[in-house]
């Protein structure tokens, strides 16, 4: 049985992994290619991509290759004629479940080395491309930070000149005094030999605060035909400082559970509170995907054997559909969580508790040959 499972198995999982890249080469590659990142650092990012979605390419292919192994014995008549010689189908299912454990301890394992290693990888390289192409991290019509208390914001890019319009940047010195300059067109030209960036601008205003010996406070406006400001850029590992919030992803289960802790024994402010759930969040997301590859199996074999239909087409659209309720569920969850409005354990589970109590009552019922007429 489990030789009849592995190999549809592998090949549903490759295909299901090779759509899902192909999904993120066409979404994220194009910006790429156009402002000429080596072919070397676009296949680094396809393949920690690749890493960091297994997680969720595993349940899937276990839904649907369940439902065609247990459809096709279905229609062919097999499940009649094993249960005739006194065989139940749980028995038949059993060599394949313990298959779905082993796979579920593998994932796991995967999910709290290679995958937390991966994130930082692909988190260095972006790093690494906003340094040499800064016009990428720009994002139309909201405010990003691509230089420490370097803040801007563009109400349209061009992606042929790298020209950016509409600007609106606001920048801290080193005694903390803010400049804001407003402008209708500007560039970002990195400069690797200095290791800075220049900040290019055209038709705009500076307003700039200053302050006296007396500790008294002025303000300049400044309007510009065109202005050049030069940004030195920060060592990586205080790049890495500034987007912390962020990697809570890259840390496994031990350093995961360190840092929970450690938030726990301060007074949570609204920040830490969101950053200590999302820690937390990411915490149980290291046991919610095994577990469900155990439900996905659990619901997809008794569901092969009730709709007694074999091949691509009708299993694959009842797995879509299954799935897309288990991850419609998930994301709705895990986004009250990043907003502190349920607890963590809850936003990460509620998908599986409402999954597992049906995936028990469809293998039981079908047992039972209560489906069957």
């Amino acid at each position: 049985m489990i030789r009849l499972f592995i190999a549809p198995f592998l090949i549903i999982y490759s295909t299901i992994f090779i759509i899902f890249m192909i999904q993120f080469f066409w979404s994220q590659v194009d910006e790429l290619t156009d402002k000429n990142v080596s072919v070397l650092i676009i296949l680094k990012f396809v393949f920690y991509f690749g890493i960091s979605i297994l997680p969720l390419v595993t349940p899937i292919a276990l839904l649907l290759t369940s439902i065609i192994i247990f459809g096709d014995f279905s229609e062919n008549q097999e499940l009649i004629a094993i249960k005739s010689s006194g065989i139940s189908l749980f028995r038949i299912m059993i060599p394949i479940l313990w298959v779905t454990f082993v796979l579920s301890i593998g994932l796991y394992l995967f999910s709290d080395f290679a995958i937390p290693k991966a994130k930082m990888k692909a988190k260095k390289l972006g790093y690494q491309i906003s340094l040499t192409h800064p016009f990428l991290k720009l994002k139309e019509g909201i405010f990003v930070n691509i230089l420490p208390n370097f803040f801007i914001k563009i109400d349209r890019k061009s992606i042929n000149n790298n020209y950016l319009h509409n600007i609106f940047i606001f920048f801290y010195e080193k005694n903390s005094l803010v400049n804001t300059i407003l402008s209708q067109k500007g560039v970002l030209i990195p400069d690797k030999e200095n290791e800075s960036i220049q900040l290019k601008l055209i038709n705009g205003v500076l307003y700039s605060e200053n302050e006296t010996k007396k500790k008294q406070y002025s303000y300049q406006i400044i309007e510009f035909d065109t202005l050049i400001q030069n940004f030195k850029i920060p060592s990586e590992s205080k790049m890495k400082n500034l987007d912390d919030y962020d990697f809570y992803q890259t840390l496994n289960t031990k350093n995961l559970i360190k840092k929970i802790n450690f938030l726990k024994k301060y007074k949570n402010t609204y920040e830490k509170k969101i950053y200590l759930a999302k820690l937390q969040l990411e915490l149980q997301k290291k046991f919610t995907f095994p577990v469900t590859c155990i439900i996905m199996f659990l619901i997809g074999a008794p569901l092969g054997a009730i709709i007694r239909k074999g091949g691509i087409g009708y299993p694959t659209m009842i797995a879509m559909i299954i799935f897309i309720i288990y991850y419609t569920l998930l994301t709705i969850t895990q986004n009250k969580v990043e907003k502190a409005e349920i607890c963590p354990w809850i936003g990460a589970w509620v998908p599986n508790f409402i999954f597992f109590p049906i995936s028990i009552w469809m293998t039981y019922k079908t047992v039972m040959d209560d489906f069957y007429i």
